[in-house]
């Protein structure tokens, strides 16, 4: 063979070689992106379904002590788009009919029977002992099934392992039980709702509060960049030419954004207002407790001007305490009443006590002089619209926003039911229907409610 035809030959080996090669490399990167988004697909689902399972759970302790049809209607609506929501997510995951069957037979099960409550509530019954047992029953398996996927997420992220190669492994391997993956960790839990018997749902008030114009500072002039700029100086202690205008905002509550070395700073661009704030930095171990960063977040926003202003909810977390402030007003004859939509988070740092955050977006939104009437019930009037199986510890009245965002002065009881659990019911103090329930969380990290 001539060295020519040689040379020839070796180039078009050489050349079929990397266009297999090519081929190879784009399929290989294209099944890489594909098992990239199902993975995706699969971690988004398994959240989805946790969410959902958790938010059924509280729901279902609700039911328990809804005293009203309304209020028995509106949580069976809760829990009706919850199910079907954790339906849709777990029909996403690689679960086997078999076990996704089961799950799913549960699942339409609690909406069925808050439905069933609702109905029985509209027809002038409360409900029994019987219903209380089954839905204590209902909770109870929510919250093995919660316990149980979040396990497995923690297993996930601890393992690091790819919910898509399990899946593949489960497939091909001759003894499936050999590899971890999702269908089997539902294996208990599957066979536990098997026997499951037949049977015939962040704190309150403040997601509503970017959806409306800021009457705080309705009627009030704009300000300039450069007025703007000085406003924020002054709160941070600094020159002006020490900040930075990282943007300007728009949407409800349009801002301008300075920031510095180490702080953020948002002023609204009517009335000059500070509705936000936050410093950067890391804290060493936490040596103060939630009385001390009360104290310090009181005095911070007493500094900034802020009227009467109550505490309600705190969450302590990675040495820092957020804690919830709302305004107070009155009534004609001068009752107190807490005003909830109107919202301001400060977030104070545990080491030396320094206020880090400020989210005044809530108040700017709410607060406005307000006339009110007094309560046309009495507090002993209104508790008769709550559950017979809570207990009434205290009452107070405040004002609550509803979905529709118009604002409802309520009687607001702290209640307990017989199993110890806190709950906060809100009856409109003129109808004396119920408008919101909600459970108290207390632990270590805080008082929240869900």
């Amino acid at each position: 063979m001539k060295k020519e035809t040689q040379v020839r030959l070796a180039s078009f080996g050489a050349a079929f070689l990397a266009l297999v090669c090519g081929f190879w490399l784009d399929a290989r990167l294209a099944t890489d992106h594909s098992r990239t988004q199902l993975e995706f697909v699969y971690r988004r689902s398994l959240g989805d379904l946790v969410d959902y399972l958790s938010g059924m759970e509280d729901n279902l302790q609700k039911a328990m002590y809804a005293g009203t049809a309304p209020m028995q209607s509106a949580i069976s609506a809760q829990l009706l788009e919850q199910s079907g929501g954790a339906k849709a997510a777990m029909a996403a995951l690689p679960i086997s009919q078999e076990k996704a069957d089961r799950l799913s037979r549960f699942l339409s099960q609690v909406g069925d029977y808050a439905l069933s409550l609702s109905r029985k509530s509209f027809a002038g019954s409360r409900p029994d002992d019987k219903d209380l047992e089954s839905l204590a029953q209902l909770r109870q398996y929510a919250l093995r099934l919660t316990d149980s996927l979040t396990g497995i997420q923690a297993r996930l992220t601890a393992e690091q392992a790819d919910i898509v190669q399990a899946v593949s492994l489960l497939n091909n391997l001759d003894d499936p039980l050999s590899t971890a993956a999702l269908d089997n960790d539902l294996d208990p839990m599957a066979q536990e709702f098997e026997t499951f018997p037949t049977l015939l749902y962040d704190g309150p008030f403040s997601d509503h509060i970017a959806r409306r114009s800021p009457k705080a500072i309705e009627g009030q002039e704009g300000v300039t960049q450069e007025e703007a700029k000085s406003i924020a100086a002054g709160f941070l202690k600094c020159a002006p030419n020490a900040l930075t205008l990282a943007g300007q905002g728009e949407g409800n509550l349009p801002v301008y954004t300075f920031t510095s070395d180490d702080s953020m700073v948002n002023i609204t661009i009517q009335g000059g207002m500070l509705s936000y704030f936050r410093r950067s930095g890391t804290f060493s171990a936490p040596k103060l407790g939630y009385a001390q960063a009360l104290e310090s977040a009181r005095s911070f926003l007493e500094s900034l001007g802020f009227p009467a202003i109550k505490e309600s909810y705190y969450m302590i977390s990675d040495n820092l305490c957020m804690i919830n402030f709302h305004s107070i007003c009155h009534t004609k004859s001068g009752h107190p009443v807490l005003c909830y939509p109107d919202l301001v988070k400060v977030t104070v740092e545990l080491e030396e006590g320094g206020a880090i955050e400020l989210d005044a977006t809530g108040y700017l939104m709410n607060f406005h002089s307000r006339s009110l009437a007094d309560p046309a019930l009495s507090k002993e009037e209104a508790s008769a619209s709550l559950s017979p199986y809570l207990r009434a510890e205290s009452a107070s009245l405040a004002i609550i926003p509803t979905p529709g965002l118009d604002e409802v002065l309520c009687w607001e009881f702290l209640c307990t039911a017989s199993d110890g659990q806190e709950l906060l019911c809100y009856v409109n103090a003129e109808t004396g229907g119920e408008e919101q329930l909600y459970l108290l969380k207390k632990d270590e990290h805080g008082v929240l409610t869900a």
